[in-house]
């Protein structure tokens, strides 16, 4: 079944996306594409004894200067698609963060964990993260977590270049209790690299007075995230448990909408234009409470 829409509302906890499509109805659901008639390949290459046959050298030669050409001009816009999917990339994965942090807003604590032996291989990096995310798990089951995975800069504190690159690491934001006095920060932070990440080293800090913490997270990150490095690979984990975004359509979206957020001022607005939807009105909000949704 095809659903069409022109109206779309994304809820994350406070925080409240609007999307106005103008010029055409966005579908969602199962379409059969239709298929399409393979070409025959023709050979243009002149016969012998045609007027318009020269001598095979020349031909190879002018062939081969045609072929050449198009193989630039095909490698450049392979280019400009991959760098093209790469923005894209980045952008939906700092969306999903944001929103996803904005849907969990007792993720209050800012966790820093390094190696202290550099380790610049990801596949190992993420196997002891994710054993000390198991292990913190046993002993707290209430604990959850956004993770997102880093490498610091190829170049040290004297300027020199890292052989093997920068090392892994990540930043969480996250539900762990911590002390407030500044002394036992740092000694709760010693007793944390000795009973759950036992590989390095582990600050913490306190985020509470963010409005729109996973636009603040996001800002703070996004730097690190065109690294050749992560291409292709996971660029962050999260616990299974966390709320999720909400997306609204249709009627749920506007009598939500005419409800909760048409007389509050937008905190953010633009109108940007897709290639395969057109001009997009979007605006976000800020309610002033969470509104919890009836599953």
């Amino acid at each position: 079944m095809v659903i069409s829409y022109d109206f779309k509302l994304i809820k994350s906890g406070k925080e409240i996306e609007v999307y106005k499509y103008r010029d055409k109805l966005i579908s969602r659901g199962l379409k059969q594409k239709p298929k399409l008639k393979k070409k025959k390949q023709v050979d243009n290459k002149p016969k012998a004894g045609s007027p318009y046959f020269v001598e095979i050298e020349k031909w190879d030669l002018f062939t081969y200067a045609k072929v050449n050409a198009k193989r630039e001009a095909e490698q450049l816009a392979l280019k400009e698609i991959k760098q093209h999917k790469t923005k894209f990339s980045i952008s939906r994965t700092r969306t999903s963060i944001r929103r996803l942090v904005n849907a969990n807003p007792h993720l209050c604590k800012f966790l820093t964990l390094t190696f202290a032996k550099s380790t610049t291989e990801l596949s190992k990096a993420n196997k002891i993260f994710n054993t000390a995310m198991k292990r913190i798990m046993r002993r707290l089951p209430k604990f959850e977590y956004i993770a997102i995975v880093e490498y610091q800069s190829d170049i040290d504190f004297f300027g020199r270049v890292k052989p093997d690159g920068g090392s892994v690491h990540y930043h969480l934001l996250c539900n762990i209790e911590t002390p407030t006095k500044y002394q036992d920060v740092r000694d709760w932070e010693v007793w944390f690299d000795r009973r759950y990440w036992k590989h390095g080293f582990c600050k913490v800090k306190e985020v509470t007075k963010i409005t729109n913490m996973g636009a603040y997270f996001c800002k703070y990150l996004g730097k690190d995230m065109t690294d050749t490095r992560m291409f292709g690979k996971k660029k962050y984990f999260c616990s299974r448990t966390l709320k999720k975004p909400v997306e609204m359509i249709r009627t749920e979206a506007i009598e939500f909408y005419q409800h909760y957020v048409s007389e509050l001022e937008p905190v953010f607005e633009r109108t940007f234009y897709s290639e395969y939807v057109g001009n997009i009105m979007y605006s976000a909000y800020t309610l002033s409470e969470e509104v919890q949704l009836e599953p």
